[in-house]
Parts: structure tokens; sequence; C-alpha cells
């Protein structure tokens, strides 16, 4: 990262490649019940709390616990009440290089003296970008994309909150990547109340998180570059974001005359659904809780070819 990279992002929140928490997503109306007590957070996105807040893991300086050549740890630990969260948390991410493949192992577990039994909501994940063809080729609308493990995605609010409704795929063609590929750009301009894609696919039943099984989640290509990535996952879902909101304030490393501008790059964030703590089903509140003894995993890889 160059430095004037560094000094625009500290007063920037578009999340370039950070790890989020202390819960990635959003919380309705930044607040949340738990251990019979409301707690308020700071709404950051309108009536929602973002990401974890103003301070979020992703403005926070991370310490190295371990690197080899093909693997680094990085630690943070969060006191109690920060940001408005309950119990104090020791967050681990482990990026390791495989092949042509990264892998990330998320682990969050609490830190609390013995008697104390409450819980705490805790969901992390990447908000990396990418773009298959470099970032200097521009939009990545014409990236084609397939979510072959996807059962549907959740229904929203106006402010981006499940209602609890599953879309099962096919039900809302302009959100289905799962029948057949297609391009990012496609059905774009159906899907306008976020400025495009802001969505996330279930790939999993949440009764079933506590599993662990690894699936396909999703396949990118460039065709321009031939890149494939595939996405893979032991999470419920993922949150799909084409950039919509990438503004043209990021300079490019390679070329700083010129800018990051919206559909620059999209992401896959790997987690569990958002508001998952407000949910009325316990089984997706289970996504997200921890404390009193149970600690939080997850695993992500992103694996990369080149198709002749």
């Amino acid at each position: 990262m160059y430095p004037q990279h560094l000094s625009i992002l500290t007063k920037l929140r578009f999340f370039y490649f950070a790890s989020l928490g202390r819960v990635a997503n959003r919380i309705a109306n930044a607040r949340f019940s738990l251990n019979e007590t409301t707690y308020e957070l700071i709404a950051n996105n309108g009536p929602n709390c973002l990401h974890g807040g103003l301070n979020g893991f992703d403005s926070k300086v991370w310490t190295v616990e371990s690197k080899t050549a093909s693997q680094v740890v990085f630690s943070l630990e969060s006191e109690d009440g920060e940001e408005g969260f309950p119990v104090a948390v020791k967050s681990t991410v482990t990026y390791t290089a495989e092949d042509s493949s990264v892998k990330i192992n998320y682990s969050v577990t609490p830190i609390q003296e013995e008697g104390d039994s409450r819980l705490t909501v805790v969901n992390l994940t990447t908000h990396s970008y990418f773009n298959l063809s470099g970032f200097e080729k521009g939009s990545m609308l014409e990236h084609v994309a397939s979510f072959p493990s996807a059962v549907g995605h959740l229904e929203t609010t106006d402010t981006q909150i499940p209602t609890g409704k599953l879309i099962g795929t096919g039900a809302a063609p302009e959100m289905d990547f799962t029948s057949a590929p297609k391009t990012f750009g496609q059905d774009l301009q159906l899907v306008q109340e976020f400025r495009g894609y802001d969505h996330f696919y279930v790939v999993k039943p949440f009764s079933k998180q506590a599993e662990k099984d690894i699936r396909l989640a999703a396949v990118v290509q460039s065709v321009e570059s031939g890149i494939v990535m595939e996405m893979l996952t032991d999470a419920v879902g993922f949150q799909l974001y084409t950039g919509n909101w990438l503004d043209g304030t990021i300079p490019l490393k390679t070329d700083t005359s010129r800018s990051y501008d919206a559909y620059s790059g999209f992401c896959l964030e790997a987690s569990a659904p958002p508001d998952a703590i407000n949910s009325t089903d316990a089984s997706v509140r289970d996504t997200v809780t921890v404390g009193n003894g149970k600690s939080w995993n997850q695993v992500t890889v992103y694996k990369f070819r080149v198709q002749e």
C-alpha cells in the first residue's frame, strides 16, 4: 500500500481489502438484545450499524503473531464494551497461500473471567475487491458469474435488513446466478435499488452452520484475461457486492491519474447473514453468537486458475 493510499483509506470507509468485524454487514437500528440487555451501537449507515461501527476491525492495527513464506497470522483483541458490544474477544485471521489459492481461517474466542456467562455477537469476513481483468481495465461488469450452491437470496427492506424471507433460486431471474452463468452486468439495471448487487446469497441451511462442510459457493471468470476465481467456504452464505458506491476517490496503485470508480471490482463476503442477531429464527442467531465457552470459526478459500 502506497502512503498516499493509506492516508486516504484512514479517512474513508470503502473497506478496501479489509478484515471486517466485530460484526460484518448490518445490524438493524444499531441495537440488539442479548443477556437480557439491549445494547445500543453506533449508527453509521442510515439507521443501522455497518461493519462494526465507526471504528470497526478494519480501522485497527492488527498484531502479526507469526509468519512464514506461505502463511501469516494476525490477531486483534477487542475490549468489553468497544463500539457498544459486550464481552472482550480475541480474533485471529490466518492467511495461507497454497498453490494457486489463498485460504483464510477466522477464529474468535471470548475473553471472560470465571462466572461470566454473557454472550456476544461476532461475524468476520474479508472485503476484498476483485477485478480479474485487472483494475486498469475499469468495469468488471462483463465478468461471468455462477453461484452453484446458492439456494436463493434474502429479501431485504429499503435499508438492506433481511425480512426473514428467502427468495428461492429462479423466483427472481435478475438475482439468479445458479440456474445458468451470466455476467454481473446482464441484469444490473433491474437491481438498481442499491445501485447494483448488494445482497446475501444463502449457500446452506442456517440450521446446518455447525457442520462446517466447505462448499463451492461462487465461480467468476474474466473472459478477457481467462482468469477464473472460485470461492469455497463453510459459511452459510455470502454477500455479493458489485462496488456500487465506489466514487473515484481512491487512485489506482499503478496509475494515480486514474481511480476506482463504481463497478471497478466485486466482493464475495462469506459470512453469517446481515442482522442475524435480531432474527426471530434461533438458528440464524446462533450463526453469530459466542461466549460462555463457545467460540466462532470460519474458513474461506479463494482459488485461481486460467481457462485455456
